[in-house]
């Protein structure tokens, strides 16, 4: 863009003539009304951009409890199923991660972000409503359980599939409306709309982990009541979320897609798209490869807690074999998550994303590492336990906050593709640490060849390095993503202040005519 003083030097030299200084009078009177028109146009909108934040905050309160009794009940399958548990939710895992890589992004580019919300929602019930049908048949009935849990996994991993993609969506359009009305940068809003809905989603999780503790403790309710209640809190949820604002479809707006689109303009073509962006980002978008590590360490990680030290050091190491603290321990776990989640959500715009998602990593890293040192149960008291509870707390603050605004920031241009690949990383990951849990058996009694409850021999050392590995490669591989990102975002200004200078070239040349 030209300076205003040469611009000046231009006008000057133009000033001989009678009919040139009235062109360029004529020139300025156009600029200013343009300008005008702009500045009425972009003006601040406190009272919409307060709209939208209390529309995203309704939609987090109600996705918030849906999903706090999904993982309520996913905290509580290998305690209350043992192995039928641990399979139930490698088997969540896995139909989860098939949604997102085979159509979840076909089905909210399609209905729209608010739709696939519902849709997500109405399928998820289906998983937090196969615990208390289990809780219908009786002990020796293990058949009847075992059909009721892989079934109702089976669903709600679609249906999670499903309904993350389209929150990453929604959440994207929510941070742009918010961000253009306030006329600030989209990683402002990104950036404080991650915090809150962290805060709300965990908060709730804290609240409905520890309804199932405190109705034993008092002795006001059985196992078959309490998943009564979490199974009518999820529909009750689902019927709700159809109140939110349904924000415009997005459509085919991706990363790098146009030009192939409009050489293969066919149905066909704008189908297979939609079906598999998130695969198609994966394999086309540098920046997504090394994001893998950031999303597979947190899916090792939950499900090593989750499966292994919810299932085999809780009862041994406090003498629960009832469960009646792991509701305690994981609503610690979401408690320090959702405090994190706003303090991160406030340093963030101060210290950057990386450094947050860094020390998520090395939270990971230190969750699991207690136990490659000290693998034998007995040796660990409540002190140790809320440690590493703690940790994973933080650690997932990163996950559910930080790390879901980078992924908006980085992927503008596909947001359900990014979204998606959230899904398909963590899923995968967390589908093979449950699996591994319960597969990587040993036939000779030694410090990492541990009994589990069952009577079985388990090697719990490989997965433990598996989960420590995937920590560092996560901090290297975010690292060298961060600085693709930085060239890119080079790139696009000097490409922008060209084509800038490029129009003001134009406009001073119609302007001379």
């Amino acid at each position: 863009m030209p300076s205003t003083s040469s611009l000046a030097i231009d006008r000057r030299s133009n000033s001989s003539s009678p009919s040139s200084y009235q062109n360029v009078e004529t020139f300025d009177d156009e600029l200013a009304t343009q300008h005008s028109n702009i500045n009425t146009r972009h003006r601040r909108d406190d009272q919409g951009a307060r709209r939208a934040l209390l529309n995203f905050v309704l939609m987090s309160i109600l996705f918030s409890a849906n999903h706090g009794c999904v993982v309520s009940c996913l905290g509580l399958a290998s305690a209350r199923l043992g192995s039928i548990g641990a399979w139930q939710s490698g088997i969540l895992y896995i139909t989860y991660t098939a949604s997102a890589l085979l159509g979840a992004t076909y089905i909210v580019k399609e209905t729209g972000a608010r739709n696939s919300l519902l849709l997500g929602m109405l399928l998820y019930c289906f998983y937090v409503a196969c615990f208390w049908v289990g809780t219908l048949f009786s002990d020796d009935n293990i058949s009847g359980k075992r059909v009721a849990a892989y079934t109702g996994a089976a669903i709600g991993g679609i249906g999670a599939g499903f309904l993350w993609t389209a929150q990453g969506a929604y959440f994207g359009q929510a941070a742009e409306d918010h961000a253009s009305r306030l006329q600030q940068p989209v990683e402002t809003s990104t950036a404080s709309l991650a915090g809150i809905f962290a805060f709300f989603y965990l908060a709730e999780e804290v609240l409905l982990r520890l309804l199932s503790s405190f109705l034993l403790e008092f002795h006001l309710a059985s196992w078959g009541s309490i998943f009564g209640i979490y199974t009518v809190i999820t529909v009750l949820s689902t019927m709700a979320i159809s109140c939110i604002y349904n924000y415009p479809k997005s459509g085919v707006d991706t990363y790098n897609t146009d030009a192939r689109l409009e050489d293969h303009p066919q149905s066909a073509s704008r189908f297979f798209y939609k079906l598999s962006s998130a695969l198609q980002l994966l394999i086309n978008d540098p920046k997504m490869k090394y994001m893998v590590g950031l999303n597979a360490v947190f899916g090792f990680t939950a499900s090593f807690l989750n499966s292994y030290v919810n299932g085999q050091v809780v009862p041994v190491a406090l003498d629960d074999p009832d469960s009646k603290y792991i509701g305690v321990l994981s609503s610690w776990v979401s408690a320090v998550a959702a405090v994190m989640s706003l303090v991160f959500g406030r340093l963030g715009s101060k210290t950057g994303k990386g450094p947050i998602l860094i020390l998520g990593a090395l939270c990971f890293f230190g969750v699991v590492f207690p136990f490659v040192v000290q693998p034998n149960a007995s040796k660990y008291g409540w002190s140790m336990l809320v440690i590493i509870y703690s940790l994973h707390g933080t650690g997932r603050a990163t996950f559910e906050g930080t790390l879901k605004a980078t992924f908006a920031d980085y992927f503008p241009h596909e947001k359900e593709g990014a979204f998606a690949n959230i899904i398909l990383q963590n899923g995968l990951a967390g589908a093979v640490g449950y699996f591994l849990t319960f597969s990587l058996q040993c036939d000779t009694p030694s410090r990492y060849c541990i009994e589990y409850s069952n009577g079985t021999l388990h090697d719990v050392l490989s997965f433990e390095l598996i989960v420590i590995v995937s920590a560092i490669l996560a901090i290297i591989g975010y690292l060298r993503a961060s600085a693709i990102h930085k060239m890119e975002l080079e790139e696009e200004r000097n490409s922008d202040d060209a084509n800038q200078d490029d129009n003001a070239i134009l406009l001073i040349e119609e302007r001379d005519t």
